[in-house]
């Protein structure tokens, strides 16, 4: 392989790291959605836990983290960027986001209660009722975790209108116009 390929080569993926690193933040809210992933993986652990019982020990280890923790101690190397934006957002829109995030907490920390207790009350837990529970967990954050992601990734701005959202709103009759 030439020189000028790996030094081109090397450039290249020195560009798409400093990328990486500069999309941490979204601009559009000045939060990141690393922070999201936390949230993320408890649901995926949960919702995989009736096929996969190993899981048990990490759902039962879960817990929360707050936004400003989890940047404290994070390895990304724009931590400090989500730092320093997360002080500076805007009071009214910061409460906004914390009160989805206790949200967010108070339904998984409940969940992961539900299945503790599941697990000791029944030496064998049954199958349906731990299914049950894990895709009834796994949904009521799931709506909550939405409504996460979009205020990250949208701000107090609203999502744009996919064409298969305004088709069906004009079909219900709705013609407020949205974005």
């Amino acid at each position: 392989m030439p020189e000028e390929t790996v030094i081109s080569d090397l450039n290249h993926f020195s560009q798409r790291a400093s990328e990486k690193q500069a999309a941490l933040v979204n601009p559009a809210s000045g939060l990141a959605n690393d922070y999201l992933n936390l949230f993320n993986e408890i649901v995926m652990l949960i919702e995989q836990l009736p096929t996969m019982p190993e899981f048990i020990e990490d759902i039962q280890a879960w817990h929360p983290v707050s936004y400003e923790d989890y940047f404290a101690y994070s390895p990304l190397p724009e931590r400090n960027k989500a730092l320093e934006n997360y002080a500076a957002l805007d009071a009214d829109f910061r409460h906004k986001f914390e009160t989805i995030v206790a949200e967010l907490d108070t339904k998984a920390v409940g969940s992961v209660a539900a299945i503790r207790r599941c697990f000791k009350s029944n030496a064998a837990v049954d199958q349906n009722t731990l299914s049950d529970l894990c895709q009834k967990a796994g949904e009521n954050l799931r709506k909550t975790l939405t409504r996460a992601t979009s205020l990250v990734n949208y701000g107090t701005r609203r999502a744009r209108e996919t064409a298969q959202n305004r088709a069906d709103r004009l079909l219900n009759g709705d013609m407020r116009k949205t974005g």
